[in-house]
């Protein structure tokens, strides 16, 4: 029994010394072996690791580019188109006014007995000579009359219409016949029977949606 309790208080002593003096790698190696084997369960688990993004071409930049322009255009409307003004000439080769426009001021109108505006324009010429259309346009009335002798009234577009009076005879034109600039509307006479002190003259008169005009400003 002896030996028994004896054996005993020496393997209690060497464990004591065991531990005193390797305690310190048991415990080192207890964390050596966690640290590794968190590194290989580590490894086992999956992990999503980002893929690098392609970079973009210099073509699919430029079609890309492309397109949004072409959107940006479909989305900004598109100004209406503006007419182009018509060019006037004057409608006698050889111009010479014998009475001005004047729109402001009335004024004896002669052998009417009646004060009138005067917002035409009178343009000297010869007995007979052509009266020419000053643009293009559309014929709208024709009249021969013991007040203004013949005349004839033109739509040349843009709100634009002028009356040739005062003429001793006609071209043969008819309302809705178009005209050409330049084209004969027939020959100048002794103008208006209210102006007949003014001498052979083409009274011309011209409107710009509905409000007189000097006609003399077409052509200038």
């Amino acid at each position: 029994m002896k030996n028994i309790l004896a054996f005993c208080k020496r393997l209690h002593g060497a464990y004591e010394n065991f531990i005193e003096r390797q305690g310190f790698l048991v415990v080192l190696g207890v964390c050596v072996a966690v640290i590794v084997g968190t590194a290989f369960w580590s490894r086992g688990q999956d992990v999503t690791v980002p893929s690098p993004t392609a970079p973009v071409s210099d073509e699919a930049a430029q079609a890309a580019r492309l397109q949004q322009e072409s959107l940006q255009q479909a989305a900004t409307p598109s100004p209406a188109p503006t007419p182009s003004p018509a060019v006037f000439a004057p409608p006698l080769s050889d111009v010479r006014v014998v009475q001005g426009f004047d729109a402001a001021r009335l004024r004896d109108g002669g052998g009417s007995g009646l004060w009138q505006l005067h917002d035409a324009c009178d343009l000297a010429a010869q007995v007979g000579e052509k009266i020419l259309a000053m643009a293009a346009g559309t014929v709208l009335e024709v009249q021969e009359d013991s007040a203004m002798l013949g005349q004839i009234v033109v739509d040349h577009g843009g709100g634009i219409v002028a009356q040739y009076a005062g003429l001793a005879a006609l071209a043969g034109l008819q309302p809705g016949d178009p005209v050409t600039q330049g084209q004969t509307l027939g020959f100048a006479g002794e103008g208006p029977l209210a102006e007949r002190s003014l001498g052979p003259h083409l009274h011309l008169r011209v409107t710009r949606d509905g409000n007189a005009v000097d006609p003399t400003l077409l052509w200038h």
